[in-house]
């Protein structure tokens, strides 16, 4: 999808969605009334920016809101005038890139959740947040020049967004669990949050996870059952996944004293607590999203929803660079490949001999973070200069900011090795193909098909590059042999939602290559 660039196209077109084989696709659309009028308009002021319009139009629509309001006051027939309709339409039609961008943002930050919406929906609810636009800018402030129209949307939008997806998640996990069915119903990403929120520290919260992924794995309901009413599991149910616990204790390395069946018992309950306060959990209601003040919006909305968004992933990226390379290895595990800092310790202490314990992992993962968010302030300024830190909250804010920009810097990075892999794979399997065309291979008096030879099936594809990722993994990061061989749980994660986004793209280069 193209970007606007035009003052015209901004306040004119809207997005619309196309099913294109079986892919629904934005295209702009344009509205000739629309069209006309800013056509019109700008003549009047040719060099005006587009937020100068954004304002403009807004403007206008709250003139006539508060006409409407004494109106109604005086108990006067409300008119509704065509020039408040243009400027909420122009209005929204600017809006659309910020709903886009929200609905994005959503999609990834929701990937966890149980039932997972289309980036479609997302875009839906977006503009459903934008109209009426008097509403969602209702405490926009005109004198608070650091905040544009635009950036302001981004941030509601996000949290009507996010509050909608909540109200629904909630309203549909309203009828009740049995306890054991709850646990069996929550995504690991929802049992680590839970647990984390009841305050017990990132190695117990490892520990209770490994109890709730060995319930996982040896409590499994008949299919008449089901799991909303699981019933508690029995003695010899417990036992078995003490039993698992403890052995998958000993692989990982954790320092943790074998565990009884009643001691398991007592973790899984503390789990179920931890879930049911979790799933109660409280949010802000819907009608209240408007309730923004522009004092929310501080240094981060400022400096990630301008359109040098590119120049912040290049600055990250160059900071990363520059951090030394124990850093930049576990910066990849943590947050490129969702290792837990256990689990790292396993992988690094044959490398480093000074990191030999979790405590260890921590403290040099605070201290990279540390470095990178001075330098990163340090530099934003540069480009910002208008940017003022004043309060805590701004650098806690831009913090996060950047937890996540590492955090999509790291996947990338583990995401090109995998496009590295499959490339060499490709080219290999072209020459294949040539050698297949260039002699009759006859299987049992029958010639065979060169596609089947050289492009093996999803779950051929999925081993293989399980294998080499694992490997090249141990190379780039000059990693003893077998050092990953204990998280290779955590690489397949990585590769199976991988080959979600490039089967098919890896698929048709294959099948262009013969053909």
């Amino acid at each position: 999808m193209k970007k606007r660039e035009d003052i015209i196209q901004q306040f004119s077109t809207f997005l619309s969605l196309i099913n294109d084989n079986k892919n629904f696709n934005f295209i702009w659309k344009s509205e000739i009334y629309l069209e006309r009028n800013i056509s019109f308009l700008i003549q009047s002021e040719p060099n005006a920016k587009e937020e100068y319009w954004a304002r403009h139009f807004l403007k206008i629509i709250r003139e006539f809101s508060k006409q409407e309001l004494f109106e109604k006051k005086e108990n006067l027939s409300i008119s509704i005038s065509s020039s408040e309709k243009l400027a909420e339409a122009h209005l929204c039609a600017y809006l659309q890139e910020a709903c886009l961008w929200a609905a994005r943002k959503s999609s990834q930050r929701f990937k966890f959740i149980q039932h997972k919406y289309p980036l479609e929906e997302y875009f839906q609810i977006a503009n459903s947040a934008i109209y009426p636009p008097a509403k969602l800018l209702k405490n926009f402030n005109f004198d608070y020049h650091q905040t544009n129209i635009e950036g302001y949307t981004k941030t509601a939008v996000i949290r009507f967004i996010s509050n909608t997806i909540y109200q629904k998640e909630l309203e549909g996990k309203r009828e009740k669990f049995s306890n054991y069915g709850l646990l069996k119903d929550l995504s690991k990403k929802e049992m680590q949050e839970a647990l984390t929120i009841k305050g017990i520290n990132q190695n117990r919260v490892s520990l209770y996870c490994l109890a709730w992924q060995c319930l996982e794995q040896i409590y499994q309901p008949n299919q008449r059952q089901g799991n909303r009413s699981l019933e508690i599991p029995s003695a010899e149910c417990f036992q078995e996944i003490a039993s698992l616990y403890n052995e998958q204790c000993n692989q990982l390395g954790f320092l943790e004293a074998p565990v009884s069946k009643d001691k398991i018992k007592e973790i899984l309950e503390f789990c179920i607590q931890a879930a049911r306060d979790y799933r109660t959990k409280h949010f802000l209601p819907l009608e209240n999203y408007d309730n923004l003040t522009d004092s929310q919006h501080t240094a981060l909305d400022n400096l990630i929803q301008k359109e040098e968004w590119q120049q912040v992933n290049s600055l990250v990226s160059s900071l990363f660079s520059a951090i030394p390379e124990t850093g930049q290895i576990m910066l990849i595990l943590w947050l490129g490949l969702n290792l837990t800092q256990t689990e790292m310790t396993v992988v690094l202490k044959n490398k480093y001999p000074e990191i030999q314990k979790q405590y260890q992992v921590a403290r040099q993962l605070a201290k990279y973070n540390k470095i990178l968010l001075k330098e990163f302030i340090n530099e934003s300024q540069k480009i910002y200069p208008e940017i003022c830190l004043n309060e805590e909250k701004d650098i806690e804010i831009i913090k996060q900011s950047l937890d996540e920009c590492l955090q999509v810097h790291c996947q990338q990075l583990c995401k090109y090795i995998l496009d590295k892999i499959t490339k060499e794979w490709q080219v290999k399997s072209k020459i294949n193909v040539l050698k297949f065309k260039l002699i009759d291979k006859k299987i049992d008096g029958n010639f065979v098909d060169p596609i089947l030879k050289v492009f093996p099936n999803i779950n051929e594809i999925n081993k293989i590059l399980k294998e080499a990722f694992l490997y090249q993994l141990e190379i780039d990061m000059a990693l003893p042999k077998d050092s990953l061989g204990l998280v290779s749980n955590k690489l397949a994660d990585f590769v199976d939602e991988w080959l979600k986004d490039n089967f098919k793209k890896l698929k048709l280069g294959i099948n262009n290559y013969v053909h």
